[in-house]
Parts: structure tokens; C-alpha cells; sequence
């Protein structure tokens, strides 16, 4: 016959109340009830509080429609040829007691977000740096939660936890402040999707703004700079092959990943109606998932015809050192390129171990992100291409990335249209 009995947990003022199920000699079930008693108030003849005050009288009448529920439970369940252990016991008491488990609460913003990534892994167009991203918040949003000692729901979190967050991020964790306002970013993209999901979040939520990620510090090379980049003559192999992928990257409008994996079985030969052939290179963005097509500029074939129609050897085998290797290369061709001019970027300081906003030498600002943002830069200049011409090739899916990318804004928009009306006003003129 099953039994219930309870006991202290330690000899203190709020001493915790567990709860023992003796189902037999071999399997007895015990787990706290997070009631808890001042320890000189319990009986060890009863094993309930002492009827000596209004709330342990109350304490007891608890504890007693405890156990009924639990050997009433027992008796249901037992017949049904359920399994007990302690996971068993734990779920009767947050029934009784009507409590969410923190385990399996989706309202708990850690859990909705576990799941949210759990989801997105099983969906195609979900990369692997997004998910490290989405992770990588969690395992930050953890390590605040551990400082303030506290678990939030998704409807708690209001625009002063994210403001606070942010901070935490900026000075406990020292990232620079455009990193943190990414993570808010992704954060805001986890409680819209729960919105979505029927959960009520916080109404400061909708018109809260992450900030800028300082995009007045985004780097590229003009076409001027290119040039002088194209006139570098050098002995050295690896930097020769380095100057080729750069111009070939300021042109195609890829990511360094993309960019050193083309190969010419990419490149394919399309004719128009008027009999006109063109050369186009597909490529899925591995970030992504994108299919991108490009036409290849004169400047790309160029380059193709010096490696038999074929683009440039790789540094190295393994992804990785690859774009570390182009990364560095190309750092010394911009050198010997004599861009110098000074500008501010973001810059390693082996010191503090973080980046640091300075202003160096533009040279020592170049990676390899530096062609995708130099296409989508130098030809948004030019009035020939429409904005989703460059969007269909750099992958952007919304016009807003594409100038946040890029770094300019709707007054940037604006001037150019102004430019337009002055010179269609010219023109009338003349």
C-alpha cells in the first residue's frame, strides 16, 4: 500500500517541505514541494507543522490535500499501468499546486527561444551561422538571466529589459555597441514570431528601436581604388592571386565564402531574342541559401582569360584558412595599392581582447567583406541599375537591408532624387 510522508529538508527559518511516496521496500519517491516551514514549527511526531499559529494550521490542511490528491492519483494511474518515478511525482505536484514546469514553459522567453531554434534547424533556408547567431543569444540571455536571478517571460520583457540587456552586453560582456544591437535585433525577431504564436508580449516591444549598427563605418573601395589595385605588379604568388580574387569580388557582389568557391562549371551562356549572348554565373549563397545570378562583368572575364577561363587557385583546402589567408593578403595588396587614406573602423586591440572603433589607415580596415560591399556601393551610384537589379545579385531581400548594408539612408535617397528632378528641370531649360 502506498504511502505518503513529509520531512525538512534542513534545519532552518524557511526550511523547504518534501513529500516521500512509499510505493514499496524497493521504490520510494521524493522531491521537494517548495512549501517551506520554520523548522522549530515542525512536529517529528506528525511529520506536519505544529497547530501553533493560523498559517501552519493552513500549512497542514495543504500538506493534507497533498497527499490525498497523490494517493488518489497513485491509485488512477496504477490501474492504467503507468510508469513512477520522480518526474511522475513532480508533474502531480505542479498540478496540484498549479504550476507551469520551467522545463517545458514555451511562456519562459530561454524555452520559446530553444524551440524556436529547434524549429528553424529544420527548415532548408536556415544556415548554420544562423542558427550560431540564434544560439548565441540564448547562451547570452542565459548569462543575464543568472545575473539578475531571474527567469523572464516572453510577456515581461518590455523595452527597459532589452535597453538593460543591451548594456549588460556593452559593458559585462564588452561588445562593441553595433554587435549588441544585432543581438537585440534577433532578440525583437523571437518575440514578433511568438506574437505570431499567440503570445502576448509587451506593448513597448512593437515600436522599440534597436539603434544603428554604426554604419558609418562600413568600408569599401571605389572604383578609383580598384583601379590602383589593378596596376600592382608583384612577385609574390599568393598576393597576385590575392589582387585577382578582390577584383573579381568587387564586381560578382559576394561573400568571401561564395567568392572562393567559383569555379567555371558555375558560368553558363544564355542568348537573348535578338540573338545576343551573355555569360551568367550561378551560385547558392551558402549563408543563405539563396540562388543568385550574375552577369559577368568585363572586368571578371578579364581575369578568367589570364587562368584559361577559370578563376584564380585557392590558397588553402580547408574553408577556413582559406579566407583567413584572403584576408590577409589582401590587407598588403590595399598597402602596396597606397590606400592610406585615414577613416574610421573597426579594429582589433590585442590588449583588451575586443574591437575598438579608431581611425587608421583604410588599408588595415580591408577583409573580405569588403567586395560585396564595394558592388553594392559603386554601382548603386550609377542611375543605370535599379536598386532590386543590384538586390537580385548581393541576395538582399528588402531594399532597407540593402541601404542599411551599404550604409545610406533615406536622406541619401532623397538627394539622389533631387539630383534627378534638377536635371530633368535642365533639360527643359535647355
Amino acid at each position: 500500500m502506498a504511502t505518503i510522508r513529509y520531512y525538512l529538508r534542513n534545519k532552518a527559518a524557511n526550511s523547504k517541505i518534501q513529500v516521500q511516496l512509499s510505493i514499496s521496500r524497493e521504490l520510494k519517491l521524493r522531491t521537494s514541494t517548495d512549501l517551506v516551514v520554520n523548522h522549530i514549527d515542525w512536529s517529528s511526531d506528525t511529520n506536519l507543522p505544529k497547530q501553533n499559529n493560523p498559517e501552519n494550521k493552513i500549512l497542514t490542511k495543504q500538506l493534507r490535500e497533498l497527499s490525498n490528491y497523490l494517493l488518489n492519483e497513485y491509485n488512477s494511474d496504477f490501474t492504467a499501468g503507468i510508469i513512477f518515478d520522480t518526474n511522475w511525482l513532480k508533474e502531480k505536484l505542479n498540478k496540484q499546486f498549479n504550476r507551469m514546469d520551467e522545463k517545458v514553459n514555451d511562456s519562459i522567453f530561454l524555452n520559446y527561444l530553444a524551440g524556436f531554434i529547434d524549429f528553424k534547424k529544420s527548415i532548408a533556408s536556415y544556415t548554420d551561422c544562423t542558427i550560431r547567431k540564434l544560439n548565441n543569444l540564448k547562451d547570452r540571455f542565459a548569462a543575464y538571466e543568472k545575473k539578475k536571478k531571474k527567469h523572464y517571460l516572453i510577456e515581461d520583457i518590455s523595452g527597459k529589459i532589452l535597453i538593460d540587456f543591451k548594456n549588460y552586453l556593452i559593458v559585462d560582456c564588452g561588445l562593441m555597441e553595433s554587435t549588441a544591437t544585432r543581438f537585440i535585433k534577433n532578440f525583437k525577431t523571437v518575440i514578433f514570431d511568438a506574437r505570431n504564436n499567440g503570445k502576448q508580449i509587451h506593448h513597448q516591444i512593437t515600436g522599440f528601436s534597436a539603434g544603428n549598427t554604426n554604419s558609418e563605418y562600413k568600408v569599401f573601395l571605389s572604383f578609383e581604388e580598384i583601379g590602383k589595385i589593378k596596376d600592382i605588379v608583384t612577385l609574390n604568388e599568393d598576393w597576385n592571386k590575392a589582387k585577382d580574387w578582390l577584383i573579381l569580388g568587387c564586381y560578382l557582389g559576394q561573400r568571401a565564402s561564395d567568392l572562393l568557391r567559383m569555379n567555371k562549371r558555375m558560368i553558363y551562356t544564355k542568348t537573348d531574342s535578338e540573338g545576343n549572348s551573355f555569360r551568367f554565373l550561378e551560385i547558392t549563397q551558402q549563408k543563405t541559401g539563396e540562388k543568385v545570378v550574375i552577369p559577368l562583368h568585363d572586368e571578371v572575364e578579364n581575369i578568367l582569360k589570364k587562368y584559361n577561363g577559370d578563376f584564380p587557385p585557392v590558397f588553402a583546402t580547408n574553408s577556413g584558412s582559406n579566407s583567413a589567408l584572403f584576408n590577409r593578403h589582401i590587407k598588403k595588396i590595399c598597402e602596396l595599392a597606397g590606400i592610406h587614406d585615414m577613416v574610421k573602423g573597426k579594429v582589433y586591440n590585442e590588449n583588451t581582447k575586443k574591437n575598438e572603433i579608431v581611425e587608421t589607415e583604410k588599408c588595415k580596415l580591408i577583409s573580405s567583406h569588403v567586395c560585396r560591399r564595394s558592388f553594392a556601393t559603386n554601382f548603386y551610384g550609377n542611375k543605370m541599375f535599379t536598386t532590386p537589379q543590384l538586390m537580385s545579385i548581393t541576395g538582399h531581400k528588402s531594399e532597407h537591408m540593402f541601404l542599411q548594408y551599404i550604409g545610406r539612408t533615406a536622406d541619401d535617397w532623397a538627394m539622389q532624387t533631387a539630383k534627378t528632378f534638377r536635371e530633368i528641370s535642365n533639360q527643359k531649360i535647355s
